[in-house]
């Protein structure tokens, strides 16, 4: 065969292979599973329904102070299975089972009876079910946002098998004051402190320094990456299993005024939901990276439901001054009752400057509390 003759059989067949491969079909990708995920319901004082900030085209329905829902909202947030029928009704969430016969003023879950304050009401085709009297046996956390009054409902699956995945902080979703623009410090004379760790970078640290708070009976938080939670899930549930705070950092770190503010947004959700899929929650805290932020940007996080969380101090743990020794300066210098202080778990400089500073700060009457804990004076 002549070298022409090669070369048109080699683009010959090359253009074949490439007709050949385009019809073979290509496999979809599998959807992911949320049933599981942490979900966040709220209902409005109109009765509007939103799922995880998402607005749904369904509404609730008020009889005296109880909320309804229709199950259909129950199976879009949690993928619960439900059978309805005049003779009674049966749900599934997770591995929880309730049934109900008819209208009764009871309902079986697992094997305990629990009163409804208002029965299950059949309208315009579809079974309302009360919210609360359903969702709170199940564990979920059921409360009502004193600013606005919508109810918060909540939940994962998860928490069935591990309820300390329950995190502390979902109960500052009634409190929280979204009017406050930027939290640095609490007024209080109460000596108590709270250190705020960002970024993650280096697991083996951050867990440490959680364990070191939790020797001293203290607890903190960490502003986490999305992208360093999915490299180190294990750090993640060690922090919430010793009692410290989650809050969003979004998922990979930009400067919110080098970007637009939607793609800031999708930054912010896309960190959260990487903690959802654990069954966790970064709600209600927000920090900025690098600080970079100004009205607008913070005007942008409060409208996705986030208190922004700033600091009265560094730590000085990431600049070209960084040591063990500037560090524990800087806290001895700046200690103060109410004071939130900045670090960076992103070596174990940041866990040795902990170490001496912890001590220290115990022996002058000061305890470690979570962003939760002095928001609410503990």
């Amino acid at each position: 065969m002549s070298c022409r003759k090669l070369c048109w059989f080699v683009v010959a067949l090359l253009v074949y292979c490439c007709a050949e491969a385009a019809l073979v079909p290509v496999p979809s990708v599998q959807a992911v599973d949320t049933t599981s995920w942490f979900r966040l319901l709220t209902v409005d004082t109109s009765l509007s329904i939103s799922l995880n900030g998402s607005k749904l085209p369904t509404t609730a329905m008020r009889i005296g102070d109880t909320i309804l829902v229709p199950l259909n909202v129950l199976h879009q947030a949690w993928g619960t299975v439900y059978a309805v029928s005049p003779a009674g009704s049966a749900l599934t969430i997770g591995s929880r089972h309730a049934f109900w016969k008819g209208m009764s003023a009871t309902y079986r879950l697992d094997l305990l009876d629990v009163p409804w304050d208002i029965a299950p009401v059949r309208s315009d085709g579809q079974l309302y079910v009360p919210l609360r009297e359903l969702m709170e046996p199940m564990g979920a956390f059921v409360g009502k946002q004193a600013s606005t009054g919508e109810m918060i409902v909540a939940y994962s699956t998860k928490w069935q098998k591990e309820p300390w995945l329950r995190q502390g902080q979902l109960a500052q979703l009634e409190t929280v004051d979204l009017t406050n623009t930027k939290l640095k410090r609490v007024a209080t004379t109460r000596k108590v402190v709270a250190f705020t760790f960002d970024d993650n970078w280096d697991a083996v640290a951050a867990v440490r320094i959680a364990d070191l708070f939790h020797t001293y009976n203290g607890h903190c938080t960490f502003f986490v990456i999305g992208t360093n939670v999915r490299m180190h899930p294990d750090a993640i549930r060690t922090m919430v299993r010793l009692g410290d705070d989650l809050g969003n950092h979004t998922l990979s770190h930009p400067a919110a005024t080098a970007t637009t503010g939607a793609n800031f947004v999708k930054q912010i959700q896309a960190c959260e939901q990487v903690l959802n899929g654990m069954g966790l929650t970064t709600r209600p805290y927000f920090r900025f990276p690098y600080f970079a932020e100004d009205s607008h940007l913070i005007d942008v996080v409060t409208d996705q439901g986030y208190l922004v969380v700033g600091s009265a101090w560094t730590i000085e743990d990431t600049g070209p001054r960084r040591s063990v020794a500037f560090s524990v300066a800087t806290v001895r210098r700046f200690i103060s009752p109410g004071v939130i202080f900045v670090g960076h778990p992103n070596s174990m400089m940041t866990y040795e400057a902990m170490k001496v500073v912890l001590p220290e700060l115990v022996r002058q009457g000061y305890s470690f509390v979570s962003i939760s804990e002095l928001l609410r004076g503990r």
